[in-house]
């Protein structure tokens, strides 16, 4: 398979699952969309080990390494900062802004947490 090949396959495969999730939460299923996401997933497994081009070099995959770094180092302290001040303002805000930054707190406490795991890991592994 080559590179425009799996380009193509991928952009229908998401199409796809875009739409059942779609119409699987209209209904309000929400088994369908959790077995298409995974069959996508699958499939775009499959279609990648089929693919016999170079899809990746060492400089992208550093540069994707660098991109996913810089973006959790700013963006989690902004959620965090931003949720412990919602909080502090609790009392003078509407309650459902209120809940959503206690959400966007765990996320970010989550975010911190998985990262930590994953380098103390990946510190250990090399």
């Amino acid at each position: 398979m080559t590179l425009k090949t799996l380009r193509i396959s991928t952009i229908v495969i998401f199409v796809l699952l875009a739409s059942i999730v779609g119409w699987s939460i209209a209904l309000g299923n929400v088994i369908i969309p959790i077995i298409a996401v995974m069959v996508a997933i699958g499939l775009k497994i499959i279609l990648n080990r089929a693919t016999k081009e170079v899809m990746q070099d060492e400089r992208t995959k550093l540069l994707r390494e660098r991109a996913a770094s810089v973006t959790i180092g700013f963006l989690v302290p902004i959620i965090g900062v931003g949720s412990v001040i919602i909080i502090a303002l609790q009392e003078h805000l509407p309650d459902n802004i209120v809940s959503i930054s206690y959400a966007l707190a765990y996320v970010s406490c989550a975010f911190l947490v998985t990262y930590s795991v994953l380098y103390s890991y990946y510190s250990r592994k090399h």
